[in-house]
């Protein structure tokens, strides 16, 4: 390769057509095939930036009028998905007890059936009823006191509630 020197020759960018054909001309110059294609990556990028809705492919053709690289391969635009909700806890039923057993049903929203219910680390025996109700049974905790409880699942943690063991 030492001493070699790329061929330069004329190339043009154009919108590629779903059927293969060239569409609209957006650029073109002389310089190696290489260089060509890293201009119309460039170009592809910063179109796909300037609108993330619209996914588009480009074509590279030679100074022959023959497609050398395609950039894109999207037909449409993915299937964009909003991160999952955060468990938010709004209320415990009952929110005291002086029995280490008790069972305390969780009212919130957004709870998915990994979710556990944790206080100081811990982790309570968690049964999923819906994304607004939770039960558990309070940890055997055997000191009197508030501890602070909240929702754990895949998406994240809910904010705190007090649960005050008598």
């Amino acid at each position: 390769m030492e001493g070699r020197v790329a061929s330069t020759h004329p190339f043009k960018v154009y919108t590629y057509n779903p059927d293969g054909s060239q569409g609209t001309r957006l650029l073109g110059g002389s310089y190696d095939n290489i260089s060509a294609v890293t201009i119309a990556c460039s170009v592809y990028q910063a179109m796909q930036q300037f609108d993330v809705d619209t996914w588009r492919q480009l074509g590279v053709w030679d100074s022959t009028n023959t497609l050398i690289a395609v950039i894109g391969a999207q037909a449409e635009a993915p299937t964009q998905t909003a991160p999952a909700a955060l468990p938010v806890l709004s209320s415990l039923n009952p929110d005291s007890a002086g029995n280490w057993s008790v069972e305390v049903h969780a009212l919130g929203q957004n709870f998915t059936p990994d979710a556990v219910m944790v206080s100081g680390g811990m982790t309570a025996a968690t049964t999923f009823i819906s994304s607004t109700e939770l039960s558990f049974v309070v940890p055997g905790v055997h000191i009197a006191g508030v501890y602070p409880v909240k929702v754990r699942q895949a998406s994240g943690e809910s904010g705190e509630l007090p649960f005050t063991a008598l």
